[in-house]
């Protein structure tokens, strides 16, 4: 997402990780609170109360700001903000422009959601671009007020105090972009690229910035086979791509199968989906600015 961009979700949502879990199954630390997770078809939904009743979100690192669909918001009785509006973007094009809604208060596990200060209530964006059978999206204007702390395996979130320090063997470091996203070095092929940490995203997509770093041309992408994906804005199609190697801090992954597409961006190379980011759990301090890795 941004500005608000919802770079990309993809439609083929995969299954994620498999094997023992028994030695991630954390005690929750003092200060914190655990969330189950639904973790069906590869996404990360929590159940997020809106003035006391519930909604089905996306945890979306890669938004900027959280978003509702509309259907939602009348379903959740939510007013209309008079004062606020979004536009939107998404990646496959479109553009819509929606009055915000006024949310009194919103909670997660019991914790309260801020956006701004305590006591200044909260104003969603509201779209009519599909987010499949979602409600919404959580994102960095909530998220970053916690670490997060997730286990894809365990269907568990930890949110933790923002300034929490973890200690992990692999712990990557994080350089913030607009609007609270945050970008994390990676090396695809041994090529180093720039990518967007993006937990909405199920699938990792390499970019026309990325693509042209690695030098894969389109007649070199034709030859690849051909899906369609989705974002908010619409559909595009891309190709997967078979690479030798992915490198992530000490997460190598060999063989990886991802996502390209032509879509322009200037920023960064590389959208990091749950794919990836799922192999391990992940802990990611927006204050901090790191991302820890700890195998499963």
């Amino acid at each position: 997402m941004s500005d608000l961009n919802h770079r990309f979700a993809a439609t083929s949502r995969r299954a994620l990780l498999l094997g023992s879990v028994a030695t991630m199954a954390a005690a929750p630390r003092p200060g914190t609170i655990v969330v189950s997770v639904d973790v069906t078809d590869g996404r990360c939904v929590v159940p997020v109360l809106f003035d006391g009743r519930m909604a089905r979100m996306v945890v979306d690192t890669g938004a900027e700001r959280t978003v509702i669909t509309r259907a939602a918001a009348a379903r959740l009785g939510l007013r209309r903000d008079l004062w606020v509006d979004t536009p939107m973007v998404g990646a496959g094009g479109l553009l819509e422009t929606r009055p915000n809604v006024d949310v009194g208060y919103a909670t997660l596990g019991g914790v309260a959601l801020l956006q701004n200060l305590p006591g200044r209530g909260l104003s969603l964006s509201v779209t009519d671009l599909p987010l499949g059978e979602e409600d919404g999206l959580l994102g960095g204007d909530m998220l970053r007020h916690h670490t997060l702390d997730l286990d894809m395996q365990t269907a568990q979130l930890v949110l933790g105090p923002p300034g929490e320090t973890f200690s992990a063997g692999n712990c990557v470091p994080l350089q913030p972009w607009a609007h609270g996203l945050l970008l994390a070095p990676l090396h695809v092929d041994g090529q180093e690229l720039t990518a967007l940490v993006d937990t909405g995203a199920s699938a990792t997509l390499i970019n026309a910035r990325g693509l042209y770093k690695l030098g894969i041309t389109s007649a070199g992408a034709a030859r690849d086979p051909v899906v369609t994906a989705a974002g908010l804005g619409g559909s595009f199609q891309g190709h997967m791509h078979r690479f030798a190697a992915l490198q992530l801090g000490q997460l190598t992954v060999s063989n990886p199968l991802l996502l390209t597409a032509p879509v322009p961006e200037a920023a960064f190379d590389v959208i990091l989906g749950l794919d990836i980011l799922g192999q391990q759990r992940f802990l990611l301090s927006y204050a901090s600015l790191r991302l820890g890795l700890r195998p499963t």
